[in-house]
C-alpha cells in the first residue's frame, strides 16, 4: 500500500522524469552528515517501532539499460538486504536530488522495492527503506552470468523476514559511516564490507563453524589492513547471551594464525551496557593466549564523534580509548585504496565485485 504522504517535505512535487544515467548534483550539494543507527534518525534515543508502507510501481516492460552504478546499487541490496534512501545516496551520490530521480527510475522499471517509513509515537517520517526485488535480482543474475534462482530467493527472503529490519539498517550504517569518513583519505579505506548473510554462505561453502557478526570489514591504512567483525547490540540480549557470543569468538580465534589482527568491535547503547560486557570479556578472556581484540563503544560517543575514526574505541587494561591506527592488522597486500568503497565512482574500479570482492 502507498504511503499517505511523501517521505520528505521537500520532494513533495518530484519531477516526472527520471535523471540522465550520468546526472549531475547541484553546485551546492553536500556529502551526507548523519548520525548512528538509520540514517535518518536524529538523535540517540531507541526507535520503538517502524510503520512500513509496500510502493512496488507498474513497472515498465521495456528493456531495462542499466548503467554500472545501477547495477552496484542492485549489487549492494543484494549483499546487505536493506540500505534506506540517505546510505544509497552517501555510497554513490554527491546529492539528494541525482539519488532521488535515480532512484525512482529504478522503481519504476521494477528492479526495487521501496518501503515508506515512519516511527511512532508521533508517525514521524524517514528516509524511504529499499530492497531488491525479482526482476532486479534476475538482472543481476544475468549481468554476473550466474543461476538467478539463489537471488531471487535472497531478494524473496529480504521481502517476507524482516523480524531484524532496524538492526540490519543500522549495522549496515556503521560501514556506511566508515567509508564515507575515510573517503577522502589517501592514507585510509574501507576495502571489503560483508553482510550477515554473506558471512554465513561463506562458513557454509567452507564447511566450517564460526561466530557470525553483524557485518564484516577489511580496513586499509599505509601499512597494514584491519579485520573488522561488528556487534551492534540494542541491549536486548541477556547477559547469559552476551557470554556465549563472547565465547565463541574466544573458542574460534584462540591461537589462530593472525589472531590479533582481528577486531571485534562491539557497539552498546548505554555506558552501562559497556561496563557490564568489559566485565563478561575479562571472565572469557585468556591473556596469555593469541586471539582476536576486543573494543568497545557506545552509540552516543559514535554518534558524537567527528569521525567514526576517532579515539572512542575501549579495550585493553589500560582503560584507555583509542582509534583504529593504534590497533594491530595484517601487512599490506596489493589492495589499493582508492578502490575502497565510498571512493569516487568507486564501483567502476571493482565491476562484477561489489563491496565484498
Amino acid at each position: 500500500m502507498a504511503s499517505r504522504g511523501p517521505s520528505r517535505p521537500e520532494f513533495e512535487h518530484p519531477s516526472r522524469a527520471p535523471s540522465r544515467p550520468g546526472v549531475n548534483p547541484a553546485f551546492n550539494s553536500k556529502r551526507l552528515d548523519f548520525s548512528p543507527g538509520l540514517s535518518s534518525f536524529k538523535g540517540t534515543r531507541p526507535v520503538r517501532i517502524l510503520e512500513l508502507h509496500r510502493e512496488e510501481a507498474n513497472h515498465s516492460r521495456d528493456k531495462v539499460e542499466p548503467t554500472p552504478r545501477d547495477l552496484a546499487i542492485l549489487q549492494e541490496l543484494d549483499s546487505h538486504r536493506y540500505l534506506d534512501r540517505d546510505q544509497i545516496q552517501a555510497l554513490f551520490f554527491l546529492g539528494p536530488r541525482s539519488c532521488q530521480y535515480r532512484l525512482q527510475w529504478l522503481l519504476g522499471h521494477g528492479l526495487l522495492i521501496r518501503w515508506r517509513a515512519a516511527t511512532r509515537p508521533g508517525r514521524i517520517c524517514r528516509a524511504s527503506v529499499y530492497l531488491l526485488a525479482r526482476r532486479g535480482a534476475a538482472l543481476l543474475a544475468e549481468w554476473r552470468d550466474q543461476n538467478p534462482e539463489p537471488f531471487i530467493k535472497r531478494a524473496e527472503h529480504a521481502l517476507e523476514r524482516r523480524f531484524h529490519l532496524i538492526h540490519q539498517l543500522e549495522a549496515n550504517q556503521f560501514f556506511v559511516r566508515l567509508a564515507i569518513a575515510a573517503s577522502d583519505s589517501q592514507d585510509l579505506g574501507l576495502y571489503h564490507w560483508v553482510g550477515e548473510h554473506e558471512i554465513v554462505a561463506a562458513y557454509a561453502e567452507s564447511e566450517e563453524h564460526g561466530p557470525i557478526p553483524d557485518g564484516w570489514g577489511r580496513l586499509i591504512t599505509k601499512d597494514r589492513e584491519l579485520l573488522l567483525h561488528l556487534e551492534w547490540d540494542r541491549g536486548t540480549e541477556q547477559p547469559r547471551r552476551l557470554r556465549a557470543k563472547l565465547q565463541s569468538y574466544v573458542r574460534y580465534f584462540v591461537d589462530r594464525p593472525h589472531a590479533p589482527a582481528n577486531q571485534i568491535l562491539w557497539v552498546v547503547p548505554t555506558q552501562q551496557r559497556e561496563e557490564q560486557l568489559g566485565h563478561l570479556l575479562r571472565e572469557v578472556a585468556n591473556p596469555d593466549r593469541e586471539c582476536c581484540r576486543f573494543w568497545t563503544t557506545t552509540s552516543d560517543l559514535l554518534g558524537a564523534a567527528e569521525r567514526p575514526l576517532a579515539a572512542i574505541w575501549l579495550g585493553g587494561p589500560d582503560k584507555v580509548r583509542r582509534a583504529f591506527d593504534s590497533m594491530p592488522g595484517l601487512a599490506r597486500t596489493q589492495r589499493r585504496i582508492e578502490e575502497s568503497i565510498g571512493k569516487p565512482e568507486w564501483w567502476l574500479r571493482r565491476p562484477g565485485g561489489g563491496a565484498g570482492a
